[in-house]
């Protein structure tokens, strides 16, 4: 018995680890020349996780610290620290870009194929989460006249600086407003464009006193009250997703109240007040953003972009914006796949199709492709899936088991959140099945293994049972 994981991000290094409790062969194939996923390639300026740390990080491994959040470089250097700690970097090979995986029916195991040769293993295990690498940069009128430097945020790098430089940061969701507090501090003026208002909630990200208590308890060797903690803020995150779902009015006027007092009642109505309802797109979370709007080193815009000038930016309200540096926060394509799956000779066609759990996909044997939640952090859902799939490989391995799917079915899309990343893939993304895709409630059944849910298949000889990976995986010339 052996797995394949794809990706050496959060995802990946988990389920190293669970993979190592259970005593199961792996080797990690991480495309980039270093771990962390997101956390390595994505370096703008404010680059950092928008959840609760504490609750962010592995249930094995809490990162204590007095601030909420943490940015991208303290979770990369987190990330290294649990690959180091639990003996996963020796099973990670890097610059190995997955280019197609096969399911070899007779044989019972995949067999992936990479710029670096073909690795073989009875399990697959996709944890390359669901953004991709290519960004996604709209198209605007006359850009090529434009003498200034247009840049996307996935091309751009925090060690850089915009002195005297008038810099306008186009976006709206969780990119543009973790950016533009630290553009501002490295600019020589800032303008946020944003095309329509977004729900934007601010802390101080200083950790609350219970936070702080539970994590001094665990210092103690009192491991207990952090485990609690993460179930605590866990149903506290769920229970507002819920509750502004329900109310959206209630919703509406707490994020009124909330940004009233530092922009005015006028800012308030021109640049905070969404044509959507709270939590049917992601609510950015902000530090140091209302001083800086109050301060005047942020200016809020909203409006569309009409064109581009040589010098600057045409709104679609008539004005113009003088611009030497525009940076694009417009987000990132959506792409569950970033490689064909073949079971034999055939491509699996991977439109509409079934996510039973967030788990596996219908039809695909010995396929795990852990998600996370929209709402909340990633790892409040992957972690608990990852656990189970290692518990069925170990029923399998205990039963001489060769292969376990799904059936496959074709069903409706019902996407938790509406925000453009999402409705722009969503002829292709999978369908959510016998999940309430609300962590409290289905983490409380991650730890219950029902057999009776999933089809199994008898092992066709003993010898693949015990193929193990070389060092582990098979290099094909």
């Amino acid at each position: 018995m052996s797995v394949i994981v794809i990706g050496a991000g959060m995802t990946g290094i988990a389920a190293g680890y669970y993979l190592r409790m259970n005593h199961i062969p792996y080797t990690i194939l991480e495309a980039k020349s270093d771990l962390g996923g997101v956390w390595h390639s994505h370096r703008w300026h404010g680059a950092r996780c928008d959840s609760d740390f504490i609750k962010y990080s592995f249930s094995f491994r809490p990162f204590l610290s007095d601030r909420c959040l943490q940015s991208r470089s303290q979770i990369q250097a987190y990330l290294r620290d649990v690959a180091q700690e639990f003996g996963i970097l020796e099973h990670i090979r890097l610059n190995t870009r997955v280019l197609k995986a096969v399911f070899d029916s007779p044989r019972q195991c995949w067999s992936v194929h990479t710029a670096n040769g073909v690795f073989t293993a009875q399990f697959l295990i996709n944890g390359n989460g669901y953004f991709g690498d290519e960004p996604y940069v709209p198209a605007f009128k006359d850009e090529a006249r434009f003498k200034g430097e247009i840049i996307h945020t996935s091309h751009l790098d925090d060690q850089r600086k915009f002195p005297d430089k008038k810099v306008v940061l186009v976006g709206s969701g969780s990119t543009a407003i973790c950016a533009a507090p630290e553009l501002a501090a490295v600019a020589g003026s800032l303008v946020l464009l944003q095309r329509s208002p977004s729900y934007i909630y601010e802390i101080s990200n200083d950790a609350a006193p219970l936070i702080r208590l539970c994590q001094n308890l665990y210092r103690r060797g009192l491991r207990t009250p952090v485990r609690w903690l993460r179930s605590y803020l866990q149903l506290r995150d769920d229970v507002i997703f819920l509750g502004f779902r329900r109310f959206p009015r209630l919703a509406r006027w707490f994020f009124r109240q909330h940004w009233r007092p530092a922009v005015g009642e006028q800012a308030l109505r021109e640049h905070f007040n969404p044509r959507y309802n709270p939590w049917e797109q992601r609510i950015a979370v902000a530090i140091g953003l209302k001083e800086k709007l109050r301060s005047g080193a942020i200016t809020m815009k909203t409006a569309e972009i009409e064109r581009f000038t040589e010098l600057g930016i045409v709104l679609s309200t008539g004005e113009t914006l003088r611009c030497d540096v525009c940076i694009l926060a417009t987000g990132l394509n959506l792409r569950f796949f970033a490689f064909d799956l073949y079971l034999d000779n055939v491509r699996i066609a991977l439109e509409r199709i079934n996510f039973y759990k967030g788990l596996l996909l219908g039809g695909i044997p010995n396929y795990f492709h852990p998600m996370g939640s929209w709402h909340s952090a990633w790892t409040q859902r992957a972690e608990p899936l990852l656990c189970s799939a290692a518990r069925i490989m170990s029923h399998m391995r205990k039963h001489r088991l060769g292969a376990v799917n799904v059936p496959r079915q074709e069903l409706e899309v019902k996407p938790g959140i509406t925000p453009n990343y999402v409705m722009r893939s969503l002829a292709t993304m999978p369908r959510l099945q016998a999940t309430t895709d609300i962590p409290s409630i289905d983490n409380l059944f991650s730890d219950r293994f029902m057999p009776a849910g999933l089809r199994f298949a008898k092992a066709r000889s003993s010898g693949e049972l015990g193929q193990a990976l070389a060092p582990a995986a098979e290099m094909a010339k």
